[in-house]
């Protein structure tokens, strides 16, 4: 009797058991995110707090210096910022991120560096950033003549165009804590506008000040892809907070408030760039000479 009754039980659970999971796929309730996966992941999405830096006092800061560099997304190491060009497993480019952002109004973008000018619509302001070029178009007249008009066909911004991205940082001595430190201020995506019978000209896309609320939070919830290790969750707050990327100095804070490109080109723009490399690096050396 002991047997048949566990028999039972065991029927009328699988019974219930294959009800329950057929009705979750007939219903769709099953989510399809994590479909491609052996596990659940612990930690969902649009859920990670941005990197809180450690508070610095004024009274602090005995030395400091603003510095602005540029991010080519060529490089080997940059291509977290152009790839994929489609979304892909939930991984999106920056370009597609900021877009994205100042569509939905999430984030607020500047016309300068000093994030005192506002731009009012970002939709706008891309399509401003397209192109032109003007083609002859022949048509037929009633009386079957001829007419040659000229046409202007207008041609959108193309994302593939966004390829390096600019930063303005301040580096600084905390004498509390005895670090040379450095805090990014802004970014700023620069699209290379392709006008007819002219070379590409860089012209940024907008200032986005880094401090933000929403710009962190943002940074801190869009994963971008590790190319070492697909289980670690990768944000582009992580990149900038570990500084993964390759950059090269274009302007420091100076008298002229000149870039280097105003006063020196070629090898010697290059190697005033790493001049200035080296100062900051020779700053934290000289803290601890006596």
């Amino acid at each position: 009797m002991k047997k048949t009754g566990l028999l039972i039980l065991s029927a009328l659970a699988m019974f219930l058991f294959s009800g329950n999971l057929c009705a979750q796929i007939v219903d769709g309730d099953e989510s399809t995110e994590e479909l491609d996966q052996f596990y659940e992941r612990a930690v969902t999405r649009n859920a990670k707090k941005p990197f809180e830096y450690p508070y610095v006092r004024d009274a602090d800061v005995v030395w400091g210096r603003a510095v602005w560099r540029v991010v080519d997304f060529r490089e080997k190491m940059n291509q977290v910022f152009y790839y994929p060009v489609e979304e892909d497993q939930g991984r999106i480019n920056m370009f597609t991120m900021i877009d994205r952002a100042a569509s939905n109004g999430t984030i607020k973008l500047y016309a300068d560096d000093e994030f005192k000018e506002e731009i009012p619509d970002w939709n706008e302001h891309k399509q401003k950033l397209g192109s032109s070029r003007t083609e002859e178009i022949i048509t037929v007249d009633l009386d079957g003549m001829e007419q040659v008009h000229d046409s202007v066909i207008y041609i959108a911004m193309n994302p593939m165009d966004v390829k390096t991205l600019r930063i303005k940082e301040r580096w600084f001595v905390d004498k509390q804590r005895s670090v040379r430190d450095v805090r990014i201020i802004g970014f700023a995506l620069v699209y290379y506008v392709q006008r007819e019978d002219e070379a590409p000209q860089p012209m940024p896309l907008g200032w986005v000040r880094f401090n933000d609320p929403e710009v962190r939070y943002l940074l801190a919830n869009t994963e971008v892809f590790n190319p070492s290790n697909d289980a670690e969750r990768r944000s582009y707050d992580d990149i900038f907070q570990k500084r993964m990327f390759t950059s090269y100095v274009i302007k420091e804070s100076e008298r002229f408030n000149r870039s280097i490109n105003d006063y020196l080109s070629g090898m010697d723009a290059l190697y005033e760039s790493e001049r200035v490399e080296d100062d900051l690096f020779n700053i934290e050396q000289d803290m601890w000479e006596y």
